[in-house]
């Protein structure tokens, strides 16, 4: 009966769409415009505040564009809600704080750290499944502050990168060894 999902079918529905928010974090983290571009359907609209509103394409290429400003970045989720309306509409409001590394360009860095909540309105369509629809960035505050130097941070530990050569990507973890 159309519109009336098991229990079993809504929670595997939330799951996808909780995946598909991680999955935009992780892509924008690593600068991995196609796991960014993959999140949205093709008439999605992004509405990232002032800075930017259009479709998936131009969003793409626009954030990651953006994310060169930055040293690195990294987006952690918290609350996610996610109601499913029916077998093919669903909301989700998720939380999340991003911060931003900035290079002073005389060995300061900076932290930029932006709280928001992404309001999603997700559709699962023929052939493609979940996906983001619509989505609405809304601000909720943002605060500056200093970091320790390059030469501060804790050494000795893999280094994130922000593209597919970051350890996340590997098929397999390399062993390291211990000096």
């Amino acid at each position: 009966m159309k519109g009336q999902k098991s229990l079993l079918q809504r929670i595997a529905s939330e799951r996808e769409i909780e995946r598909i928010i991680v999955a935009y974090c992780r892509g924008i983290d690593r600068r991995d415009s196609e796991l960014v571009r993959s999140v949205y359907h093709d008439d999605a609209i992004d509405d990232h505040g002032g800075s930017f509103i259009g479709g998936p394409d131009e969003y793409v290429a626009w954030v990651m564009d953006h994310l060169l400003h930055f040293e690195s970045s990294m987006h952690t989720l918290h609350n996610i809600l996610v109601d499913i309306d029916d077998d093919d509409r669903a909301q989700a409001e998720s939380y999340c704080v991003a911060h931003h590394v900035r290079d002073t360009g005389n060995d300061e860095l900076l932290m930029d750290v932006f709280a928001c909540r992404y309001v999603d309105r997700f559709e699962n369509r023929p052939g493609v499944g979940w996906r983001i629809a619509h989505r609405i960035v809304v601000a909720e505050w943002r605060l500056r502050q200093p970091m320790l130097s390059l030469a501060e941070q804790p050494q000795g530990f893999v280094r994130g990168a922000r593209d597919h050569t970051d350890v996340s990507y590997l098929d397999h973890l390399p062993r390291r060894l211990a000096d």
